[in-house]
């Protein structure tokens, strides 16, 4: 193995004992923290300096994605105005590895005054920062990654997990499900795959392409054409979806010298087609037309009381991004 490759599995060695320690020796006030931030009528605060400020960061925006309200502050700027958004029932969680930065420890006598709590997280048990907290969490280092064990490696590493543990205790404690996800991600692939339900991306109402049994292929043909959704369903008089037509059933036809004027579309349909409810999302649509021996690009889509309320087709589904 190459001197380079030695180098960067030894720096993976060293934060993965580290992690392994902070699990085997985990401060059981996270319970204390965990529960403080459950029982708090405000948002989380999530502060830091330097390398510490950016975990701070990371870790806001996890909370806030998985059901608990928070948002990043800057200790630099608190001093300039930004500690207005400190307010009496919110829970400050602030990062320090050894919990003496200037800006940090500048931050407290303001949370104390408004009257919020406060959770440390450090490796330093005596700092300034872990005394003056309501709740203190230790987060013991091992040794840092650096080779001068002065760049932030481990302990940020070790300070990211802690946030994400306690996001997500936090994310089990208050039954946070996947459409409550999906609510806070509605632009990414995954919250599309999550909250979109068929109906969002079915051809419905004046757009869907409808003909009753008894229609003939001139109408069967001009209802596909308008439509431009390279199928129509049939239905009967209360709407129920008897059959459906697409481009294959009609190329049968054609194939067979059997296609003429005066076939119906009863004539013409699939019986039996493979249609999805209402209901149902609009990814799983997809990945049932996808998957299957003989895929399909076009489906009817049904009510529960088998009605014909719209069609869907694989290029409309991709075309959402899912």
């Amino acid at each position: 193995m190459s001197e380079i490759l030695n180098k960067i599995k030894k720096a993976i060695a060293i934060e993965v004992d580290a992690i392994k320690h902070f699990q085997d020796t985990l401060d059981p006030n996270f319970e204390k923290a965990v529960e403080l931030i459950l029982e708090a009528k405000g948002k989380v605060i999530v502060t830091g300096v330097g390398k510490s400020g950016d975990i701070a960061k990371k870790i806001s925006s996890t909370m806030s994605s998985t059901g608990t309200p928070a948002i990043f502050l800057h200790p630099t700027d608190s001093a300039h105005g930004d500690a207005g958004l400190i307010a009496r029932d919110d829970v400050i969680i602030a990062i320090g590895k050894s919990g003496e930065s200037d800006e940090l420890i500048a931050l407290i006598p303001t949370i104390k005054k408004i009257g919020a709590k406060l959770i440390g997280v450090t490796a330093n048990p005596k700092s300034k920062l872990a005394i003056a907290c309501d709740v203190t969490l230790i987060t013991p280092i091992l040794q840092e990654a650096c080779p001068l064990a002065l760049a932030p490696t481990s302990s940020t590493t070790i300070a990211l997990i802690a946030g994400d543990a306690i996001a997500m205790a936090l994310m089990e404690l208050k039954n946070f499900q996947a459409d409550d996800f999906a609510l806070f991600h509605p632009a990414g692939r995954l919250g599309k795959r999550l909250s979109l339900d068929i109906e969002d991306v079915m051809r419905s109402g004046e757009d869907n392409a409808v003909v009753k049994p008894d229609s003939d292929l001139g109408k069967v043909l001009d209802e596909i054409t308008i439509k431009r959704l390279g199928a129509v369903g049939v239905v009967d008089e209360k709407g129920l979806l008897i059959g459906f037509i697409t481009d294959y059933d009609i190329r049968k036809f054609l194939a067979a010298g059997s296609l003429t004027k005066d076939k119906t579309a009863r004539e013409i349909m699939n019986p039996k087609p493979s249609a999805f409810q209402v209901g149902m999302k609009a990814y799983d649509v997809l990945v049932a037309m996808e998957d299957r021996t003989r895929p399909i690009s076009v489906a009817p889509i049904v009510d529960n009381e088998n009605v014909f309320v719209g069609i869907v087709s694989v290029h409309d589904l991709l075309q959402k991004g899912l």
